[in-house]
């Protein structure tokens, strides 16, 4: 249903673009963001249900898709924190159950396995978050917000280029995985970009000039950096990955200090921007691991 797949493409684009200016100029892209995208995404699988006649049993879809989504808005506590939880162990419980009953019924059809795919993207990308290869939260939740508007890969007027062999190709790889794979390839130009920045500089040093830039330590304190430097039992070390969770202003204190007045510093680019640029790639290009494996 190509008005359908525009309708996606228009609303991904805008509320990813609102979502990356924001970061880009505060490092924090609101929650709802996600959730508006979230809420079109399930209506749009409603409305493509509707419009296809499908089995009634798919509309039930909407309810494990939308509780576990909006659960990572929720601010509750653990289902087992200061004693039992009963609603959100009930409403796992239902969603578990509904999907049991699904797959009883529908496990033949390719459309089964595509809603439950979205499930499945909601479960890797928490996985990476967890183990902090996706790092930033509002990365996470707008993946899977993608996943919801995209429970298939858009086709629009003879795109993507790379066309869809199989249903079960896009079951395997969907379309939220694609724009995480994307993205992450599209970062690679971020290093190269700061490694010509740092040669036309002269400022040679690897790996640093892949990962950051040198500035002083004042213009450190009113960027969105972290300092690849640290001051550790009086020696000057390099930290070329630092984390999000560091004290960057009592980092940059000790520095400043011990005497250090230029430091290398890596950018916190948002991951948001080329998320983004995928999106637009993903769905006029397609995916380029089935046409090698294809």
């Amino acid at each position: 249903m190509e008005l359908l797949d525009l309708l996606r493409l228009g609303v991904a684009l805008v509320i990813c673009l609102l979502a990356s200016y924001s970061d880009w100029k505060t490092r924090v892209a609101k929650d709802g963001y996600w959730l508006v995208m979230g809420v079109v995404g399930l209506t749009l699988i409603a409305t493509e249900l509707a419009l296809a006649s499908a089995n009634w049993l798919y509309f039930l879809f909407l309810f494990p898709i939308g509780f576990v989504f909006v659960d990572l808005f929720w601010d509750r506590k653990g289902l087992f924190e200061d004693g039992i939880n009963p609603v959100p162990i009930v409403l796992y419980a239902l969603g578990i159950a509904t999907l049991a009953c699904l797959f009883v019924y529908l496990k033949d059809e390719v459309l089964f396995w595509r809603l439950a795919a979205v499930l499945v993207m909601f479960a890797i990308i928490f996985l990476l978050y967890q183990f902090d290869i996706i790092k930033g939260g509002a990365d996470a939740k707008a993946l899977m917000a993608l996943s919801i508007l995209f429970p298939a890969y858009p086709i629009i007027d003879g795109l993507p280029l790379i066309h869809i062999t199989s249903d079960l190709a896009t079951v395997v790889f969907p379309f939220s995985l694609l724009v995480l794979f994307n993205a992450a390839l599209l970062s690679i130009a971020v290093p190269l970009g700061l490694l010509f920045y740092n040669a036309a500089k002269k400022e040679v040093r690897l790996p640093a000039m892949l990962l950051g830039y040198r500035t002083t330590i004042q213009d450190a304190r009113g960027k969105f950096v972290w300092s690849m430097e640290r001051m550790v039992n009086g020696e000057r070390k390099f930290v070329y990955f630092p984390k999000e969770d560091e004290e960057e202003n009592a980092i940059l204190d000790a520095l400043q200090q011990a005497g250090v007045n230029e430091i290398w510093v890596t950018p916190k680019i948002p991951f948001l921007i080329p998320i983004t640029v995928s999106i637009v790639f993903s769905a006029v290009v397609g995916n380029i691991v089935m046409l090698l494996i294809h």
